[in-house]
């Protein structure tokens, strides 16, 4: 048998979720989706300035599907929000891969999810 040393492991816990409030964040990790010919944008988002003590955020941005006209205008709301508060540029489209270090200040909350607390991002209203 060979023994393979993991000093520190005894040490290692899981990321907690953040107390609620605002961060900085920023964009870890972009990549176009599809499942069940639904397509969405799913996103990683760290925190920054918090030496990595706390658990990522998972946002995903789903995208219209042409099937609902008033869903699909609140998908595209939904993703200005987004795009406007990480500064992505957009016009009649996106460059998926160019998220990836964009940041933001924004409030996160907790939420639970299959019994776990967790982190949601809670997107800024666009100006009127």
């Amino acid at each position: 048998m060979s023994f393979i040393a993991l000093k520190g492991i005894a040490e290692v816990a899981e990321p907690k979720a953040a107390p609620e409030g605002p961060y900085d964040l920023v964009i870890t990790d972009a990549k176009l989706t599809e499942k069940d010919g639904k397509h969405n944008i799913r996103l990683i988002l760290g925190f920054e300035n918090t030496d990595g003590k706390f658990a990522n955020i998972f946002h995903y941005i789903a995208l219209p599907r042409g099937e609902d006209a008033g869903k699909d205008q609140m998908m595209l709301l939904m993703a200005k929000r987004f795009f406007t508060q990480f500064e992505i540029p957009f016009d009649d489209g996106v460059e998926v891969e160019s998220f990836v270090g964009s940041r933001a200040r924004c409030n996160v909350k907790q939420d639970e999810y299959e019994g776990q607390i967790k982190n949601v991002l809670v997107l800024d209203r666009l100006a009127a």
